[in-house]
């Protein structure tokens, strides 16, 4: 099937009801790996990478369709929708314990799984986000946006500037985002996973999984939550935490190899248990 959040063969299943959108490269490897994103146009690169040593899966993370996962309010926590769909997925597909990885949003549904299905898990890669437990530092990244517009907000985030066109061409065919779920459900998934930030704090403390951060030291984002970046790689218990100077927010169009490389030597490195 074809599918505007996919560059190349898309598939789909459905589960009571709700349709999981995913992509599927590296049948012929046997450890999985499992992200989540948006769309899956400019991170293909990446994910063809990966797809050289693994059996992986991309999974369309949606904003719209059935859901399951509700606020007191009766309105949808897509926190936690998105980490369901992963779930049922996985478990609709008989996939074996697998490795997370997800970049910026799409390291949501990682934190959904280490939270309500660990058991699934191997390792967690969370790139360019991790929960944030502490207040915000300041709101460059958004306010470029609001500033600038899309073309500023690109240039602020990207080293190489081919990569505007391929990220503009993404934003126009990937099909809708909620951009209020945005900021609510992806930055400041913690309080909609969690029941209380403290109780978020006590998983990061008692961690069990392999969990990776990785940044980017000219990353906005970053720097608008420096304090909860370093909170995380700090108290994190066992975690792999790596920056790389002068990276900016896309950087899975900069450089989708050295995201691939960082990913390959953590999986690796985490299962010689020091």
């Amino acid at each position: 099937m074809e599918s505007e959040k996919i560059r190349g063969e898309a598939k789909s299943l459905t589960y009571r009801g709700i349709e999981l959108t995913y992509c599927e490269l590296g049948e012929s490897n046997s450890d999985v790996i499992v992200l989540g994103a948006f769309s899956f146009q400019t991170f293909m690169p990446m994910v063809e990478k990966l797809a050289e040593k693994y059996h992986v899966y991309g999974v369309v993370m949606r904003f719209d369709g059935k859901a399951e996962e509700f606020n007191a309010d009766g309105s949808v926590n897509w926190s936690r929708q998105w980490g369901s769909d992963v779930y049922n997925l996985t478990k609709e597909l008989n996939l074996p314990k697998f490795h997370y990885v997800g970049k910026c949003h799409g390291s949501v549904p990682g934190w959904y799984l280490v939270k309500n299905h660990p058991e699934c898990l191997k390792s967690v890669c969370s790139f360019f986000l991790a929960p944030h437990t502490k207040k915000p530092n300041s709101n460059k990244f958004f306010e470029v946006f609001k500033e600038k517009g899309v073309i500023g907000m690109l240039e602020a985030g990207l080293r190489k500037p081919e990569g505007i066109k391929a990220k503009l061409d993404e934003m126009k065919f990937a099909g809708k985002v909620d951009p209020s779920a945005v900021p609510k459900y992806a930055v400041n998934f913690a309080e909609h996973i969690w029941s209380s930030i403290d109780e978020c704090i006590e998983t990061l403390r008692n961690m069990t999984i392999p969990v990776e951060y990785l940044f980017g030291t000219d990353d906005l984002f970053f720097q608008d939550h420096f304090d909860s970046n370093i909170y995380a790689m700090m108290n994190t218990k066992g975690s792999r935490s790596v920056i790389l100077d002068s990276e900016r927010h896309f950087m899975e169009i900069d450089c989708p190899e050295r995201i691939a490389s960082e990913i390959f030597t953590f999986i690796e490195e985490s299962s010689k248990k020091y």
